[in-house]
């Protein structure tokens, strides 16, 4: 996500029309806002806003369980307040445990539940697609909805032992005995699931500060003679994470995902470094996750980084990100973290060259493999390795030039990571420089006539997408989307110099979920970018203040 060190040399001056001056004061001002987010630490502690997905779960299980307290009340006024969202999923949810909540019968309506999984499934990338598949049905199923007639078990019913994270497989869990007790099916398969389920402790605590995964845990258990107190006790440990808006939220915190990408985006933004070392100092402390069991079938990543100091699974995103925040830092005085670090991101590559997002021999990702590449990038004894990442890439770069769904709304997340990838390669290699001209193509033809990018060719332009878009561009020669562009995130700026819009950010993929320092972070790295390539003016930061 950083400048690449082999860029090619930049422009010497912005596109006409825009200012030097401007552009500076504004990202000046950014910086602060994202800067003063920070705690004495250097962490950011960002907490992830309440999702109707997740409220509802919630609102359904204190109903199942009979729960009247203040807590339900608060709660059942934040989702009558959805209940004419725009968003189709989010309207329905809504709807049903209102209803469920106050005695309305649902429609027994099996196409609803269907179309809804379609719509879901066309939204996340085909490897998951059975798995969200089932996961829609189970959620729609304890809202009240009947199963489609093509309900089953994960797995066709059978014990699994395909390579999978332990989130993944605490969901599946999940999912095969809400859908057993729906089907009056008892197997082998069921006794593992509630193994599984167990222990994850739910009655104590939300397994690595995973609502989501708790609500879809405790529905599970509700169905399953004996565990009535478990049941009780998770339910009250959840409710200390109500919102103040009264909704729950889908975790409970992102904390080194928000201060390796926050600082990445303040170094790029050329914010104090004295800031910046405190920063990596705290993150470099949380490499290998919390000490926690895994649960995950096969071999996961570990030594590298998770999303929070509460979460024990690593994942190659965090741990990219983590590398590539320390390196440009002080890579001198984290060189054993980032030798670790890369040690155990390479652990994980697969035979085809790509990365996964968990766990070795799991799908590989175009998104993740960018991420990986990037992070990579400054240790010369990788240059096989990139190599393979970056012919995976391109052999699976899209008609329109473009990739599968990642962990974003926005198709212009994984474009901008791409090609920020592509700038590691060597001067030679013809086939990632041509996947990075069809990525720049692709991202010129869809620009809005606004200046801006939506998350899909068509939407309105929103702030992340535009960054997104215009980090790709800033690494292209056509000047004229650059400043159309950047003239449309000015004056998107917001009084307190931070920025909105809606949330780009997926899981599990596709629903989205919103930390609102995540829609300023992007930003930053886009004006980074622009301070790097366009601008061209050493201490033009400084100048400006």
């Amino acid at each position: 996500m950083k400048i690449a060190d082999r860029a090619r040399p930049a422009p010497r001056a912005l596109p006409d029309g825009i200012s030097p001056d401007e552009v500076t004061r504004a990202t000046n001002r950014l910086v602060a806002y994202v800067s003063g987010r920070t705690d004495g630490d250097g962490a950011i502690r960002e907490q992830c806003e309440s999702r109707v997905l997740e409220s509802a779960l919630a609102l359904a299980l204190m109903t199942r369980t009979g729960d009247v307290s203040p807590a339900r009340d608060r709660l059942l006024a934040y989702l009558r307040g959805h209940q004419e969202s725009p968003d189709t999923l989010d309207r329905v949810l809504a709807s049903l445990a209102v209803g469920g909540a106050v005695g309305r019968v649902p429609d027994n309506d099996s196409t609803l539940v269907g179309t809804l999984a379609q719509g879901v499934l066309g939204a996340a990338p085909g490897f998951i697609s059975d798995r969200r598949r089932l996961m829609v049905y189970a959620v729609l199923t304890v809202l009240g909805c009947p199963l489609p007639a093509d309900a089953e078990l994960p797995g066709g019913g059978a014990v699994p032992t395909d390579p999978l994270h332990s989130w993944a497989a605490v969901q599946q869990a999940s999912i095969t005995l809400i859908l057993a007790a729906s089907l009056g099916v008892r197997n082998r398969a069921t006794d593992t699931a509630l193994e599984t389920l167990l222990a994850t402790d739910p009655g104590a605590t939300v397994w690595e500060g995973y609502a989501l995964m708790h609500l879809l845990v405790l529905h599970a258990l509700a169905g399953t003679p004996g565990q009535e107190t478990t049941v009780r006790r998770g339910l009250a440990t959840l409710l200390r994470h109500q919102r103040t808006d009264g909704g729950f939220p889908f975790v409970l915190e992102m904390h080194n995902w928000c201060t390796s990408t926050g600082g990445l985006a303040l170094h790029a933004a050329g914010a104090d470094p004295v800031l910046l070392r405190r920063m990596a100092a705290t993150l470099a402390a949380q490499r290998g996750g919390a000490h926690l069991r895994s649960l995950s079938r096969g071999a996961a990543l570990t030594g590298g980084w998770s999303m929070s100091p509460i979460v024990a699974q690593n994942d190659v995103d965090d741990t990219s990100c983590a590398l590539e925040f320390l390196q440009v830092v002080d890579p001198v005085a984290h060189a054993a973290t980032v030798r670790d670090g890369t040690a155990a991101l390479l652990a994980v590559q697969g035979a085809d060259g790509g990365f996964p997002t968990y766990v070795r021999d799991a799908s590989s990702e175009p998104c993740m493999t960018a991420a990986a590449v990037c992070a990579l990038g400054p240790h010369p004894e990788t240059e096989p390795q990139r190599a393979k990442a970056l012919a995976f890439l391109a052999d699976h770069q899209l008609a329109d030039g473009g990739f599968e769904p990642g962990w974003s709304r926005s198709r212009l997340h994984s474009l901008f990571r791409v090609r920020l990838a592509a700038c590691t390669a060597g001067p030679d290699d013809a086939r990632t420089a041509d996947m990075a001209a069809r990525i720049e193509r692709t991202v010129r033809e869809t620009q809005n006539p606004d200046g801006g990018w939506g998350m899909q060719p068509g939407d309105p332009s929103d702030d992340v997408s535009t960054a997104y878009g215009l980090i790709t561009l800033c690494h292209a020669d056509a000047p004229g989307p650059v400043g159309a562009a950047l003239t449309w995130l000015l004056g998107r700026q917001q009084a307190d110099g931070g920025y909105g819009g809606p949330p780009d950010m997926v899981g599990p993929r596709p629903f989205a979920y919103h930390f609102p320092l995540l829609t300023d972070i992007p930003v930053l790295l886009a004006f980074g970018h622009v301070r790097a390539r366009l601008l061209n003016r050493p201490g033009a930061l400084q100048e400006a203040r």
